[in-house]
Protein backbone atom coordinates (compact mmCIF):
# COMPACT_ATOMS: atom_id res chain seq x y z
CA UNK A 1 0.00 0.00 0.00
CA UNK A 2 1.41 3.40 -1.01
CA UNK A 3 0.45 6.84 0.27
CA UNK A 4 2.16 9.63 -1.65
CA UNK A 5 2.53 13.27 -0.56
CA UNK A 6 4.61 16.15 -1.89
CA UNK A 7 6.44 18.80 0.15
CA UNK A 8 7.44 22.16 -1.36
CA UNK A 9 10.44 24.06 0.02
CA UNK A 10 10.26 27.80 -0.70
CA UNK A 11 10.81 31.09 1.18
CA UNK A 12 7.91 32.62 3.02
CA UNK A 13 8.93 36.13 1.98
CA UNK A 14 10.58 37.57 -1.12
CA UNK A 15 11.35 41.03 -2.49
CA UNK A 16 9.70 42.37 -5.59
CA UNK A 17 11.98 41.78 -8.55
CA UNK A 18 14.02 39.10 -6.79
CA UNK A 19 14.44 35.46 -7.71
CA UNK A 20 13.94 32.31 -5.69
CA UNK A 21 14.71 28.64 -5.98
CA UNK A 22 11.93 26.27 -4.96
CA UNK A 23 12.03 22.48 -4.68
CA UNK A 24 9.57 19.64 -4.33
CA UNK A 25 10.10 16.22 -2.75
CA UNK A 26 7.77 13.25 -3.15
CA UNK A 27 7.21 11.12 -0.03
CA UNK A 28 5.81 7.59 0.25
CA UNK A 29 4.37 6.85 3.70
CA UNK A 30 6.56 9.56 5.25
CA UNK A 31 9.76 8.36 3.51
CA UNK A 32 11.33 9.73 0.32
CA UNK A 33 9.88 7.83 -2.60
CA UNK A 34 12.00 5.32 -4.48
CA UNK A 35 13.43 5.96 -7.90
CA UNK A 36 11.14 5.69 -10.89
CA UNK A 37 9.70 7.68 -13.77
CA UNK A 38 8.25 10.92 -12.41
CA UNK A 39 6.89 14.09 -13.99
CA UNK A 40 6.70 17.37 -12.06
CA UNK A 41 4.43 20.08 -13.42
CA UNK A 42 5.12 23.54 -11.93
CA UNK A 43 2.70 26.48 -12.15
CA UNK A 44 2.30 29.80 -10.32
CA UNK A 45 -0.19 32.60 -9.98
CA UNK A 46 1.72 34.72 -12.50
CA UNK A 47 0.94 32.26 -15.30
CA UNK A 48 4.30 30.51 -15.48
CA UNK A 49 4.36 26.78 -16.22
CA UNK A 50 7.18 24.27 -16.47
CA UNK A 51 7.18 20.47 -16.83
CA UNK A 52 10.13 18.36 -15.70
CA UNK A 53 10.61 14.61 -16.05
CA UNK A 54 13.09 12.90 -13.77
CA UNK A 55 14.04 9.48 -12.45
CA UNK A 56 14.24 10.67 -8.86
CA UNK A 57 11.37 11.77 -6.67
CA UNK A 58 12.42 15.46 -6.42
CA UNK A 59 12.54 18.55 -8.61
CA UNK A 60 13.84 22.16 -8.50
CA UNK A 61 12.44 25.30 -10.13
CA UNK A 62 13.84 28.84 -10.34
CA UNK A 63 11.50 31.77 -10.87
CA UNK A 64 11.62 35.56 -10.81
CA UNK A 65 8.99 37.70 -9.12
CA UNK A 66 8.31 40.45 -11.64
CA UNK A 67 5.30 41.94 -9.87
CA UNK A 68 5.41 45.65 -9.11
CA UNK A 69 2.98 45.67 -6.20
CA UNK A 70 3.04 43.67 -2.96
CA UNK A 71 1.00 40.52 -3.30
CA UNK A 72 0.87 36.84 -2.39
CA UNK A 73 2.48 34.57 -4.96
CA UNK A 74 1.12 31.00 -5.16
CA UNK A 75 3.23 28.13 -6.44
CA UNK A 76 1.69 24.75 -7.32
CA UNK A 77 3.19 21.42 -8.30
CA UNK A 78 1.64 18.19 -9.57
CA UNK A 79 3.58 14.92 -9.44
CA UNK A 80 2.81 12.07 -11.83
CA UNK A 81 4.29 8.60 -12.05
CA UNK A 82 4.56 6.46 -15.19
CA UNK A 83 3.00 2.98 -15.06
CA UNK A 84 3.67 0.87 -18.19
CA UNK A 85 1.62 2.84 -20.70
CA UNK A 86 0.19 5.89 -18.85
CA UNK A 87 0.95 8.64 -16.32
CA UNK A 88 -1.00 8.64 -13.06
CA UNK A 89 -1.17 11.60 -10.66
CA UNK A 90 0.27 10.67 -7.28
CA UNK A 91 0.27 13.95 -5.31
CA UNK A 92 -0.36 17.70 -5.51
CA UNK A 93 0.88 20.59 -3.40
CA UNK A 94 1.10 24.38 -3.21
CA UNK A 95 3.08 27.06 -1.41
CA UNK A 96 2.33 30.74 -0.78
CA UNK A 97 5.08 33.38 -0.88
CA UNK A 98 4.55 36.91 0.35
CA UNK A 99 5.98 39.45 -2.08
CA UNK A 100 6.80 42.83 -0.57
CA UNK A 101 8.94 45.88 -1.18
CA UNK A 102 10.41 45.74 2.33
CA UNK A 103 13.00 43.40 3.73
CA UNK A 104 11.80 40.36 5.62
CA UNK A 105 13.29 38.81 8.70
CA UNK A 106 13.28 39.37 12.46
CA UNK A 107 15.19 41.11 15.22
CA UNK A 108 16.80 38.57 17.56
CA UNK A 109 18.21 39.00 21.06
CA UNK A 110 21.34 36.91 21.59
CA UNK A 111 23.14 36.30 24.89
CA UNK A 112 26.05 33.88 25.24
CA UNK A 113 25.52 32.82 21.62
CA UNK A 114 22.00 31.68 22.48
CA UNK A 115 18.94 33.35 20.97
CA UNK A 116 16.48 34.39 23.63
CA UNK A 117 13.10 32.73 22.93
CA UNK A 118 11.11 35.53 24.56
CA UNK A 119 11.46 39.19 25.50
CA UNK A 120 13.45 38.56 28.69
CA UNK A 121 17.18 39.26 28.88
CA UNK A 122 19.72 38.95 31.67
CA UNK A 123 21.18 42.01 33.37
CA UNK A 124 24.57 40.30 33.70
CA UNK A 125 25.28 39.61 30.04
CA UNK A 126 25.62 41.80 26.97
CA UNK A 127 22.75 41.63 24.50
CA UNK A 128 23.47 41.37 20.80
CA UNK A 129 20.54 42.86 18.87
CA UNK A 130 20.92 41.02 15.58
CA UNK A 131 18.70 41.43 12.54
CA UNK A 132 18.27 38.12 10.76
CA UNK A 133 17.17 38.81 7.20
CA UNK A 134 15.44 36.12 5.22
CA UNK A 135 17.85 34.02 3.19
CA UNK A 136 16.36 35.08 -0.15
CA UNK A 137 16.48 38.79 0.71
CA UNK A 138 20.06 38.61 1.98
CA UNK A 139 21.14 36.73 -1.12
CA UNK A 140 19.45 39.31 -3.32
CA UNK A 141 21.16 42.23 -1.58
CA UNK A 142 24.56 40.60 -1.86
CA UNK A 143 24.08 39.70 -5.49
CA UNK A 144 23.12 43.27 -6.39
CA UNK A 145 25.83 44.89 -4.28
CA UNK A 146 23.64 46.84 -1.89
CA UNK A 147 25.13 48.72 1.06
CA UNK A 148 23.35 48.48 4.38
CA UNK A 149 22.70 51.17 6.96
CA UNK A 150 20.82 50.43 10.17
CA UNK A 151 19.23 53.16 12.30
CA UNK A 152 18.66 52.14 15.90
CA UNK A 153 15.99 53.47 18.26
CA UNK A 154 15.34 52.76 21.91
CA UNK A 155 12.05 53.80 23.48
CA UNK A 156 11.56 56.20 20.57
CA UNK A 157 15.00 57.72 21.18
CA UNK A 158 17.42 57.74 18.27
CA UNK A 159 20.68 56.03 19.26
CA UNK A 160 22.65 56.24 16.04
CA UNK A 161 23.50 54.39 12.87
CA UNK A 162 25.59 51.31 12.19
CA UNK A 163 26.90 49.84 8.98
CA UNK A 164 25.88 46.29 9.81
CA UNK A 165 22.89 44.38 11.12
CA UNK A 166 23.73 44.09 14.81
CA UNK A 167 24.14 46.27 17.86
CA UNK A 168 25.45 45.27 21.31
CA UNK A 169 24.43 46.81 24.62
CA UNK A 170 23.99 45.87 28.27
CA UNK A 171 20.96 46.47 30.48
CA UNK A 172 22.16 46.62 34.11
CA UNK A 173 18.85 47.55 35.73
CA UNK A 174 16.36 44.78 36.43
CA UNK A 175 12.59 45.02 36.03
CA UNK A 176 12.88 47.52 33.17
CA UNK A 177 11.29 47.35 29.72
CA UNK A 178 12.61 48.73 26.45
CA UNK A 179 11.29 48.92 22.90
CA UNK A 180 14.15 48.50 20.47
CA UNK A 181 13.45 49.40 16.85
CA UNK A 182 15.69 49.17 13.82
CA UNK A 183 15.32 50.64 10.35
CA UNK A 184 17.45 48.93 7.71
CA UNK A 185 18.12 50.90 4.55
CA UNK A 186 19.76 49.11 1.61
CA UNK A 187 21.20 51.40 -1.05
CA UNK A 188 23.42 50.98 -4.09
CA UNK A 189 25.26 54.17 -3.11
CA UNK A 190 27.89 54.33 -0.42
CA UNK A 191 26.69 55.97 2.83
CA UNK A 192 28.12 59.44 3.53
CA UNK A 193 30.87 59.87 6.07
CA UNK A 194 30.78 62.63 8.71
CA UNK A 195 32.99 65.58 7.64
CA UNK A 196 32.96 68.17 10.44
CA UNK A 197 33.91 71.77 9.48
CA UNK A 198 37.05 73.23 11.14
CA UNK A 199 37.55 76.68 9.37
CA UNK A 200 35.49 79.80 10.00
CA UNK A 201 35.62 83.05 7.93
CA UNK A 202 34.15 86.31 9.29
CA UNK A 203 32.91 89.13 7.02
CA UNK A 204 32.82 92.67 8.44
CA UNK A 205 30.05 95.10 7.57
CA UNK A 206 30.59 98.90 8.08
CA UNK A 207 27.72 101.41 8.28
CA UNK A 208 28.30 105.22 7.95
CA UNK A 209 25.65 107.88 8.67
CA UNK A 210 25.97 111.56 7.58
CA UNK A 211 23.51 114.17 8.79
CA UNK A 212 22.90 117.73 7.33
CA UNK A 213 20.30 120.39 7.90
CA UNK A 214 18.53 119.73 4.61
CA UNK A 215 19.14 116.12 3.67
CA UNK A 216 20.03 112.98 5.34
CA UNK A 217 22.11 110.43 3.54
CA UNK A 218 22.87 107.02 4.78
CA UNK A 219 25.57 105.06 3.09
CA UNK A 220 26.24 101.38 3.75
CA UNK A 221 29.51 99.97 2.56
CA UNK A 222 30.42 96.30 2.61
CA UNK A 223 34.05 95.44 2.18
CA UNK A 224 35.74 92.16 1.71
CA UNK A 225 38.58 91.69 4.17
CA UNK A 226 42.12 91.74 2.84
CA UNK A 227 45.31 90.98 4.75
CA UNK A 228 47.01 94.31 3.76
CA UNK A 229 44.12 96.68 4.51
CA UNK A 230 43.76 98.08 7.99
CA UNK A 231 40.02 98.71 7.59
CA UNK A 232 39.18 95.06 7.12
CA UNK A 233 39.08 92.25 9.56
CA UNK A 234 39.92 88.70 8.59
CA UNK A 235 39.47 86.01 11.21
CA UNK A 236 40.61 82.51 10.39
CA UNK A 237 40.47 80.02 13.23
CA UNK A 238 41.42 76.38 13.25
CA UNK A 239 40.13 74.92 16.53
CA UNK A 240 41.23 71.54 17.75
CA UNK A 241 38.73 68.92 16.61
CA UNK A 242 36.57 67.54 19.39
CA UNK A 243 36.93 63.85 20.19
CA UNK A 244 34.85 61.53 18.07
CA UNK A 245 32.81 60.30 21.00
CA UNK A 246 31.99 63.87 22.07
CA UNK A 247 30.90 64.83 18.56
CA UNK A 248 28.66 61.78 18.37
CA UNK A 249 27.23 62.67 21.77
CA UNK A 250 26.41 66.23 20.69
CA UNK A 251 24.84 65.07 17.44
CA UNK A 252 22.76 62.49 19.29
CA UNK A 253 21.58 65.21 21.67
CA UNK A 254 20.45 67.46 18.82
CA UNK A 255 18.74 64.64 16.98
CA UNK A 256 16.91 63.32 20.02
CA UNK A 257 15.83 66.78 21.06
CA UNK A 258 14.35 67.31 17.60
CA UNK A 259 12.59 63.96 17.65
CA UNK A 260 11.16 64.56 21.13
CA UNK A 261 10.12 68.12 20.32
CA UNK A 262 12.35 69.68 22.97
CA UNK A 263 14.42 72.82 23.00
CA UNK A 264 17.97 71.60 23.46
CA UNK A 265 19.19 74.71 25.30
CA UNK A 266 16.32 74.69 27.77
CA UNK A 267 16.65 70.94 28.28
CA UNK A 268 20.35 71.25 29.06
CA UNK A 269 19.74 74.11 31.51
CA UNK A 270 17.05 72.13 33.28
CA UNK A 271 19.30 69.08 33.42
CA UNK A 272 22.17 71.10 34.91
CA UNK A 273 19.91 72.70 37.53
CA UNK A 274 18.39 69.37 38.62
CA UNK A 275 21.19 66.82 38.59
CA UNK A 276 24.27 68.64 37.46
CA UNK A 277 24.78 66.12 34.69
CA UNK A 278 24.59 67.13 31.09
CA UNK A 279 22.58 65.42 28.37
CA UNK A 280 22.04 62.11 30.15
CA UNK A 281 18.28 62.24 29.69
CA UNK A 282 18.70 63.17 26.03
CA UNK A 283 21.20 60.51 25.13
CA UNK A 284 20.52 57.54 27.41
CA UNK A 285 17.49 58.08 29.65
CA UNK A 286 17.42 54.51 31.04
CA UNK A 287 21.10 53.93 31.74
CA UNK A 288 21.74 51.44 28.93
CA UNK A 289 25.41 50.91 28.18
CA UNK A 290 26.09 50.67 24.46
CA UNK A 291 29.05 48.51 23.52
CA UNK A 292 28.73 48.87 19.74
CA UNK A 293 29.84 52.00 17.93
CA UNK A 294 26.88 53.93 16.54
CA UNK A 295 27.48 56.92 14.27
CA UNK A 296 25.42 60.09 14.19
CA UNK A 297 25.86 62.06 10.97
CA UNK A 298 25.71 65.84 11.42
CA UNK A 299 22.66 67.45 9.87
CA UNK A 300 21.16 64.10 8.93
CA UNK A 301 18.06 62.72 10.61
CA UNK A 302 16.91 59.10 10.28
CA UNK A 303 14.28 58.52 7.58
CA UNK A 304 11.82 57.13 10.12
CA UNK A 305 9.33 58.56 12.58
CA UNK A 306 9.25 56.25 15.60
CA UNK A 307 6.06 57.84 16.91
CA UNK A 308 3.91 57.25 13.84
CA UNK A 309 5.98 54.26 12.62
CA UNK A 310 6.22 55.79 9.14
CA UNK A 311 9.08 56.25 6.72
CA UNK A 312 10.18 59.81 5.97
CA UNK A 313 11.12 60.77 2.41
CA UNK A 314 11.27 57.20 1.18
CA UNK A 315 13.60 56.81 -1.81
CA UNK A 316 12.32 54.41 -4.48
CA UNK A 317 15.89 53.40 -5.26
CA UNK A 318 16.41 52.12 -1.75
CA UNK A 319 15.03 49.06 0.03
CA UNK A 320 13.77 49.42 3.56
CA UNK A 321 13.13 47.05 6.39
CA UNK A 322 11.58 47.72 9.80
CA UNK A 323 12.19 45.43 12.79
CA UNK A 324 11.13 45.72 16.40
CA UNK A 325 11.61 43.75 19.61
CA UNK A 326 10.56 44.38 23.18
CA UNK A 327 13.12 43.82 25.94
CA UNK A 328 12.33 43.08 29.59
CA UNK A 329 15.31 42.82 31.94
CA UNK A 330 15.62 40.17 34.63
CA UNK A 331 18.32 39.30 37.17
CA UNK A 332 19.69 35.78 36.62
CA UNK A 333 19.81 33.16 39.35
CA UNK A 334 22.77 33.58 41.67
CA UNK A 335 23.97 32.73 45.20
CA UNK A 336 22.43 29.26 45.23
CA UNK A 337 22.81 27.80 48.73
CA UNK A 338 21.75 24.58 50.45
CA UNK A 339 21.76 24.35 54.24
CA UNK A 340 21.30 21.20 56.28
CA UNK A 341 23.03 18.00 57.43
CA UNK A 342 24.44 15.83 54.67
CA UNK A 343 25.87 13.20 57.03
CA UNK A 344 22.95 11.24 58.43
CA UNK A 345 22.41 8.10 60.45
CA UNK A 346 20.02 5.49 59.12
CA UNK A 347 17.17 6.59 61.33
CA UNK A 348 17.47 10.32 60.50
CA UNK A 349 15.39 12.20 57.90
CA UNK A 350 17.03 14.57 55.43
CA UNK A 351 16.09 18.24 55.72
CA UNK A 352 17.66 20.74 53.32
CA UNK A 353 16.87 24.44 52.85
CA UNK A 354 17.51 25.53 49.25
CA UNK A 355 17.70 29.27 48.52
CA UNK A 356 18.93 31.60 45.78
CA UNK A 357 18.73 35.14 44.44
CA UNK A 358 17.32 36.50 41.22
CA UNK A 359 14.13 37.79 39.62
CA UNK A 360 11.00 35.68 40.20
CA UNK A 361 9.18 33.56 39.26
CA UNK A 362 11.38 30.54 39.93
CA UNK A 363 11.01 26.87 39.05
CA UNK A 364 12.74 24.04 40.93
CA UNK A 365 13.15 20.38 40.09
CA UNK A 366 15.12 17.69 41.92
CA UNK A 367 16.59 14.43 40.71
CA UNK A 368 18.12 11.67 42.87
CA UNK A 369 21.00 9.39 41.90
CA UNK A 370 22.75 6.63 43.81
CA UNK A 371 26.01 7.91 45.30
CA UNK A 372 28.74 8.33 44.28
CA UNK A 373 27.65 10.39 41.24
CA UNK A 374 29.27 13.33 39.46
CA UNK A 375 27.07 15.66 37.44
CA UNK A 376 27.90 16.02 33.73
CA UNK A 377 25.76 19.10 33.17
CA UNK A 378 23.69 17.32 30.52
CA UNK A 379 21.04 16.04 32.92
CA UNK A 380 17.44 17.08 32.38
CA UNK A 381 14.47 17.26 34.71
CA UNK A 382 10.83 16.92 33.78
CA UNK A 383 8.61 18.08 36.64
CA UNK A 384 9.30 21.59 37.94
CA UNK A 385 7.80 23.16 41.06
CA UNK A 386 6.91 26.84 40.63
CA UNK A 387 7.91 29.27 43.39
CA UNK A 388 7.38 32.98 43.98
CA UNK A 389 10.34 33.20 46.36
CA UNK A 390 13.52 31.25 45.90
CA UNK A 391 13.22 29.32 49.15
CA UNK A 392 12.43 25.61 49.27
CA UNK A 393 12.53 23.02 52.07
CA UNK A 394 13.45 19.54 50.88
CA UNK A 395 12.43 16.63 53.15
CA UNK A 396 12.98 12.99 52.42
CA UNK A 397 14.16 9.75 53.99
CA UNK A 398 16.96 7.72 52.44
CA UNK A 399 18.21 4.33 53.52
CA UNK A 400 21.49 4.68 51.62
CA UNK A 401 23.82 7.39 50.36
CA UNK A 402 22.42 9.51 47.52
CA UNK A 403 23.35 12.41 45.25
CA UNK A 404 20.66 15.04 44.71
CA UNK A 405 20.66 17.45 41.76
CA UNK A 406 18.64 20.65 42.17
CA UNK A 407 17.62 22.35 38.91
CA UNK A 408 16.62 25.99 39.46
CA UNK A 409 15.58 28.28 36.63
CA UNK A 410 13.85 31.56 35.93
CA UNK A 411 13.06 33.42 32.73
CA UNK A 412 16.69 34.22 31.83
CA UNK A 413 18.92 31.56 33.43
CA UNK A 414 19.16 28.05 34.82
CA UNK A 415 21.55 26.61 37.40
CA UNK A 416 22.38 23.11 38.61
CA UNK A 417 23.41 22.43 42.21
CA UNK A 418 24.69 19.04 43.44
CA UNK A 419 24.38 17.79 47.03
CA UNK A 420 25.70 14.41 48.24
CA UNK A 421 24.02 12.73 51.21
CA UNK A 422 26.14 10.22 53.17
CA UNK A 423 24.64 7.59 55.47
CA UNK A 424 26.76 6.10 58.29
CA UNK A 425 26.52 3.68 61.20
CA UNK A 426 27.13 5.29 64.59
CA UNK A 427 29.19 3.33 67.18
CA UNK A 428 26.93 2.41 70.09
CA UNK A 429 28.42 3.47 73.45
CA UNK A 430 26.99 2.69 76.87
CA UNK A 431 25.58 5.70 78.55
CA UNK A 432 26.76 6.72 81.98
CA UNK A 433 23.30 6.26 83.46
CA UNK A 434 23.26 2.59 82.46
CA UNK A 435 26.21 1.98 84.83
CA UNK A 436 25.51 4.50 87.56
CA UNK A 437 21.87 3.61 88.24
CA UNK A 438 22.36 -0.14 88.88
CA UNK A 439 25.46 0.40 91.02
CA UNK A 440 23.72 3.08 93.07
CA UNK A 441 20.66 0.92 93.62
CA UNK A 442 22.81 -2.03 94.67
CA UNK A 443 24.72 0.09 97.19
CA UNK A 444 21.48 1.45 98.62
CA UNK A 445 20.06 -2.08 98.96
CA UNK A 446 23.20 -3.32 100.75
CA UNK A 447 23.16 -0.37 103.10
CA UNK A 448 19.49 -0.97 103.90
CA UNK A 449 20.13 -4.65 104.64
CA UNK A 450 23.10 -3.88 106.87
CA UNK A 451 21.19 -1.25 108.80
CA UNK A 452 18.19 -3.61 109.13
CA UNK A 453 20.26 -6.44 110.58
CA UNK A 454 22.03 -4.07 112.95
CA UNK A 455 18.73 -2.62 114.08
CA UNK A 456 17.30 -6.10 114.68
CA UNK A 457 20.28 -7.15 116.77
CA UNK A 458 20.19 -3.96 118.76
CA UNK A 459 16.44 -4.33 119.41
CA UNK A 460 16.91 -7.99 120.55
CA UNK A 461 19.55 -6.97 123.08
CA UNK A 462 17.11 -4.63 124.82
CA UNK A 463 15.01 -7.57 126.20
CA UNK A 464 16.18 -9.93 129.13
CA UNK A 465 14.54 -13.35 129.53
CA UNK A 466 13.90 -14.08 133.20
CA UNK A 467 12.59 -17.47 134.46
CA UNK A 468 10.60 -17.42 137.75
CA UNK A 469 10.43 -20.49 140.06
CA UNK A 470 7.07 -20.57 141.78
CA UNK A 471 7.27 -23.12 144.66
CA UNK A 472 4.04 -23.10 146.60
CA UNK A 473 4.66 -26.30 148.47
CA UNK A 474 6.92 -29.16 149.04
CA UNK A 475 7.39 -30.20 145.58
CA UNK A 476 10.99 -31.18 145.79
CA UNK A 477 10.18 -34.83 145.59
CA UNK A 478 7.62 -34.62 142.91
CA UNK A 479 8.88 -36.15 139.75
CA UNK A 480 7.87 -33.48 137.40
CA UNK A 481 7.20 -34.58 133.86
CA UNK A 482 7.43 -32.46 130.83
CA UNK A 483 4.18 -32.18 128.88
CA UNK A 484 3.50 -30.82 125.50
CA UNK A 485 1.00 -28.12 124.81
CA UNK A 486 -1.73 -30.52 123.58
CA UNK A 487 -1.33 -32.61 126.70
CA UNK A 488 -1.65 -29.59 128.92
CA UNK A 489 -4.67 -28.44 126.96
CA UNK A 490 -6.37 -31.84 127.43
CA UNK A 491 -5.61 -31.79 131.18
CA UNK A 492 -7.02 -28.32 131.54
CA UNK A 493 -10.26 -29.27 129.78
CA UNK A 494 -10.57 -32.44 131.86
CA UNK A 495 -10.15 -30.59 135.09
CA UNK A 496 -12.62 -27.92 134.11
CA UNK A 497 -15.43 -30.36 133.57
CA UNK A 498 -15.88 -33.50 135.69
CA UNK A 499 -16.97 -36.46 133.62
CA UNK A 500 -19.48 -39.01 135.03
CA UNK A 501 -18.36 -42.56 135.47
CA UNK A 502 -14.87 -43.61 135.07
CA UNK A 503 -12.49 -40.77 134.86
CA UNK A 504 -10.45 -40.47 131.80
CA UNK A 505 -6.87 -39.96 132.47
CA UNK A 506 -4.14 -38.75 130.35
CA UNK A 507 -1.55 -41.03 129.07
CA UNK A 508 1.08 -39.51 131.26
CA UNK A 509 2.59 -41.50 134.09
CA UNK A 510 1.52 -38.88 136.58
CA UNK A 511 -2.10 -39.37 135.66
CA UNK A 512 -1.80 -43.13 136.04
CA UNK A 513 -0.45 -42.61 139.53
CA UNK A 514 -3.37 -40.46 140.41
CA UNK A 515 -5.85 -43.30 139.82
CA UNK A 516 -4.71 -45.13 142.99
CA UNK A 517 -6.66 -44.20 146.08
CA UNK A 518 -4.87 -42.11 148.54
CA UNK A 519 -3.32 -43.70 151.53
CA UNK A 520 -4.82 -42.75 154.78
CA UNK A 521 -2.79 -40.50 156.83
CA UNK A 522 -1.05 -39.00 153.92
CA UNK A 523 -1.87 -35.91 152.27
CA UNK A 524 -1.89 -37.84 149.03
CA UNK A 525 0.19 -39.42 146.40
CA UNK A 526 2.70 -37.65 144.46
CA UNK A 527 0.26 -37.64 141.63
CA UNK A 528 -2.13 -35.62 143.77
CA UNK A 529 0.04 -32.62 143.38
CA UNK A 530 -1.67 -29.83 141.57
CA UNK A 531 -1.27 -30.23 137.89
CA UNK A 532 -0.30 -26.62 137.71
CA UNK A 533 2.85 -27.47 139.53
CA UNK A 534 3.70 -30.37 137.23
CA UNK A 535 5.45 -28.12 134.86
CA UNK A 536 7.10 -24.78 134.68
CA UNK A 537 9.39 -25.75 137.49
CA UNK A 538 12.96 -25.86 136.35
CA UNK A 539 15.82 -25.73 138.74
Amino acid sequence: VTCYSVHITAPDHALLGSSANVSAQLFDNGEPAAKGSYRFTWTDSAGHRQVMETSIASSNWSLTFAQEEPTTHVIKVEVEKFYSILWLTEAKGEKKIKLDSTLGGKLELIQKNVTRPHDFVSTQEAVNHSISLSASDLEFLRAKGYHIQTYWFQNCTYLGMSGDLDYIATYPQAEQSYDVEALVVASLELPPEPTPSTTTTTTTTTTTTTTTSTTTTTTTTTTTPKPTTSTTTTSTTTPKPAPRAKRDLIQAMHTNAALLGLNLTNALKQQKASAGNVSVALVNPLGVRRLSKLNVLPGMEPPFDCVSKKFIAQDPKQIYGYFQHRIVTRDPISAVDTKGKNWLQHWEMLRLDVSCKGTPPFELCSKVFTAPYNSTGNETCEIYYRMVNCSYEYKRYFSESKTILFFIRNEVSQTLNQVTINMYEAQVQSQLSVVVVPVTCTLVAVILVVFGVAYYIQRGNRFTVEVADFNFGDTQSVDMEYKTFPQRLVDSIREAWSWPGRRRHSQSSADLMADDPPSPGFAGNVGDVDSNLRYNTFN
